[in-house]
């Protein structure tokens, strides 16, 4: 085949400028694959040109050694003359390493673009007239090691090839770059690490066999054990060579601080001058913390190795002349702490060092790297759970005493009881921190609705503004739904925990500015049905939440996410089972009633009302099937007890009372449904104790006219003792001690719209703490001007 040479006419060039905007766009690349040759395999050449906008004739070439010209002759291909319309070309029987190269024909007039790079499909297998020997024949071959490739053939002239690739970039090159070229022998020595393909060509234009080289680092990796120093125990040095090969001497070394720089100065161990041959070390006597290094030498010509980091064997005992201390001195320590440790000895330079070891690696660093030096004493205040090893090592090479220090997180925990409200009872939030320890005080938020943010903003309770040592309270006379959180801090100033995951308190009752109601009105829904959740109220914004049940309670996002959201209404369309609590939030701030919802793939479903049935009120319950509107011959149970077994498919209460209250479950052609809790709530009574309560706030005369009205009606207030709204009953003596005598009454008022400062009590409510003496011993007058006075503010 004959030399094809490069030719770019003026006008190919001129359009192909024109339409690709560069040079470069009418450069065509090469791939082959494969890149190594398999016995049989074929071999696929496929030509790519940057622009796609004209129509393209392909042609391929074998790429011969030119060495006189370092370079490459191109050859076109047998049946390729004439071109390819297709941008791939296959070849069979290929045995022996080899360059390709391509190039197109396009444009108007007609003309070919310049060649591609010559890419290569190697061979492990020798060329008949030429091959490629590696010495040292060892397994491994390390950088700064004399490496020696030797062309055999009959050609008289020849080069050594290497091809790399480093990154997203590629390099072909020849010995000249990085070795020596001495006739058919090239030698190099590499000071890093590198993987490269190498083989020979010769000047009759052969390949010989290519070889795949890796160029390791050898790598010096020490181990010390014990970590921590026994009484009378050895300590063994273990050093390894990465990757591992045999043929080194290993040298152990002293870490000797290094005052002027954060580095050590390394001393070989005694009787250790010329190395070991024996991998490991043994150390008798040792007492004080100290550091150790190795490193080995081998090959030929021999090398060392870089040194190994240095490693540590840890004692809590002190040295004579250093010593480390701790402060504060306690079990935990926490990431609010401030931490100092303290260097005492002779020396006037310290440095303090930690040592930490994560999942993957280990990390060695002084104070200056995450503390505050300050003469011997470094201060520091981790934002994050760690533990570590920390010493001291002075400007005269001595090391103190190691301290192992565990950084605790402190996170706290609300727990709320009961979850859902009865009428009249309390409740109760507990705060507990983890890890648990003591010296916290406890702060009590109400979390009120941020839709702008799709969060909630935290409002300390009333008596929470200067913490409580106790770790729970209790709150009496709550209505609605609430949400609460807690948080704890110690120190001075005084550190916080991160605020406790909002815990719920649901009540079924509707808060006067915001209710929910549910379409259909029943709390079993079948899979794929809709079900249809209303806010109402005075609120322009709400957002509908729910906490799933599946194998624990999750708070949800909100009703975008797992629903429809069109204005003050939310439409859910489950395909699956699952229980869940759902209510309205309100962007003044306000929950609604909430409600329990249960989505069953059964066939078989209870119809009963998902809201409270208030006592006196009359109730149908029924049985549905999936597809089947009415059903007869049905099966009632409350609280597992039949109630109803006849041809109706309807139970009828027509005045319930609270006996009716408990679980009710159905029964048709011997299939039972899930059970609800169907709960009964007192009927509104209109006594004649029970008046409006007129409190005018502001101005002397409404206070003067408060006054009067209930001193006109102390006897009233004296039959009501044990009301939720005075607060203490007569029997108290149960409560715990430091809850004895106070009661938080909800008392709604109306004030102005005017927002606290952060951290001041909740707007709205007010929770007012009555603090009485001996059952008895309190008037009822004093009751009541304890709660105007806590009115007026």
């Amino acid at each position: 085949m004959g030399h094809t040479l490069l030719r770019v006419t003026p006008s190919l060039f001129l359009s192909l400028l024109l339409c690709c905007g560069n040079v470069e766009a009418w450069v065509p690349v090469l791939t082959v694959s494969p890149s190594w040759l398999s016995p049989g395999a074929s071999v696929t050449l496929s030509c790519r040109v940057k622009t796609s906008s004209l129509s393209w004739m392909f042609y391929w070439y074998r790429a011969v050694p030119d060495l006189p010209n370092k370079n490459y002759k191109y050859e076109l291909l047998p049946d390729g003359i004439d071109g390819t319309v297709e941008d791939s070309y296959i070849l069979h029987g290929q045995k022996h390493t080899a360059g390709f190269a391509c190039r197109a024909k396009g444009g108007n007039p007609e003309d070919l673009t310049g060649y591609s790079e010559p890419k290569f499909v190697w061979s492990a297998g020798s060329h008949p007239e030429v091959s490629l020997t590696v010495s040292p024949k060892a397994e491994k071959l390390f950088s700064q090691q004399d490496v020696q490739l030797k062309c055999h053939g009959s050609s008289a002239a020849w080069r050594v090839r290497k091809f790399e690739t480093t990154g997203y970039s590629t390099y072909l090159s020849d010995c000249s770059s990085w070795g020596t070229m001495t006739g058919s022998w090239c030698r190099f020595r590499s000071r890093w690490p590198q993987n490269a393909v190498f083989w020979c060509e010769s000047g009759s234009g052969e390949f010989s066999n290519a070889v795949n080289l890796t160029l390791h680092k050898p790598e010096s990796v020490l181990t010390v054990s014990p970590s921590w120093l026994s009484p009378g125990a050895p300590v063994t040095l273990s050093c390894n060579i990465r990757p591992p090969s045999v043929g080194w001497r290993f040298y152990w070394y002293q870490a000797a601080p290094d005052g002027s720089h954060t580095k050590y100065n390394y001393k070989l161990l005694p009787g250790n001058t010329s190395g070991t041959v024996k991998d490991s070390y043994i150390i008798h006597g040792q007492k004080h913390t100290a550091g150790f290094a190795c490193r080995a030498k081998g090959g030929n010509p021999e090398i060392f190795t870089d040194y190994s980091e240095p490693k540590f064997v840890w004692s809590a005992d002190p040295h004579p002349a250093a010593s480390l201390s701790v402060s504060p001195d306690r079990e935990k320590l926490f990431t609010v702490d401030d931490v100092l440790l303290s260097c005492q000895g002779n020396p006037t330079g310290w440095r303090v060092m930690k040592f930490e070891k994560t999942e993957k690696s280990s990390y060695l660093s002084d104070c200056s790297s995450w503390g505050k030096l300050t003469g011997s004493s470094c201060t520091i205040k981790s934002h994050w759970s760690h533990k570590a090893v920390y010493w001291c090592e002075s400007e005269t090479e001595e090391f103190s005493n190691a301290v192992n220090i565990s950084m605790h997180t402190p996170w706290s925990i609300l727990t709320v009881s009961p979850s859902w409200l009865n009428p009249g009872a309390s409740v109760t939030l507990s705060c507990e921190v983890k890890p648990s320890s003591a010296g916290w005080r406890f702060y009590w938020y109400k979390a009120v609705p941020d839709l702008s943010k799709n969060s909630y903003r935290y409002e300390l309770l009333p008596e929470s503004i200067s913490g409580t040592v106790q770790d729970s309270i209790i709150i009496h006379g709550q209505k609605h739904t609430a949400v609460f959180a807690c948080r704890a801090g110690r120190g001075n100033p005084e550190d916080f925990t991160y605020y406790s995951e909002p815990k719920f308190i649901w009540s079924a009752d509707p808060h006067p500015a915001a209710s929910l109601s549910v379409s259909p009105d029943r709390e079993q829904h079948f899979t794929s049905e809709s079900v249809t959740l209303n806010c109402g109220g005075n609120s322009a914004e709400w957002r509908v939440k729910e906490i799933r049940e599946i194998n624990k309670l999750s708070l949800e996002p909100d009703c975008s996410y797992w629903g429809k959201m069109s204005g003050s209404s939310c439409t859910i369309n489950s395909n699956w089972s699952h229980q869940a609590v759902y209510w309205c939030e309100s962007e003044t701030g306000e929950f609604s009633n909430s409600v329990n919802i249960t989505v069953h793939d059964e066939d078989l479903l209870l119809v009963s009302p998902v809201h409270p049935v208030t006592e006196g009120a009359s109730v149908t319950l029924s049985c549905r099937r999936r597809g089947e509107n009415k059903l007869s011959d049905v099966i009632f149970y409350h609280n597992d007890k039949l109630i109803q077994n006849d041809s109706r498919g309807e139970l009828k209460i027509s005045a319930v009372s609270q006996s009716d209250e408990g679980f009710y479950k159905c029964e048709h052609s011997g299939e039972v449904s899930p059970q609800s809790w169907m709960r009964v709530k007192a009927a509104s009574r209109t006594e004649s104790s029970s008046f409006p309560l007129l409190l005018v706030v502001g101005t002397v005369s409404g206070v003067v006219f408060i006054l009067l009205l209930l001193l006109l009606l102390l006897s009233r207030f004296r039959n009501s003792r044990g009301s939720d709204f005075l607060g203490p009953s007569e029997d108290s003596g149960n409560d715990p001690p430091d809850f004895q005598h106070v009661t938080y009454a909800l008392v709604n008022l109306k004030h102005g719209e005017k927002k606290g400062e952060p951290g001041e009590p909740v707007g709205g409510a007010v929770y007012s703490v009555v603090k009485t003496g001996a059952a008895g011993t309190f008037s009822d007058y004093d009751k009541v001007s304890s709660l105007i006075r806590k009115t007026e503010h």
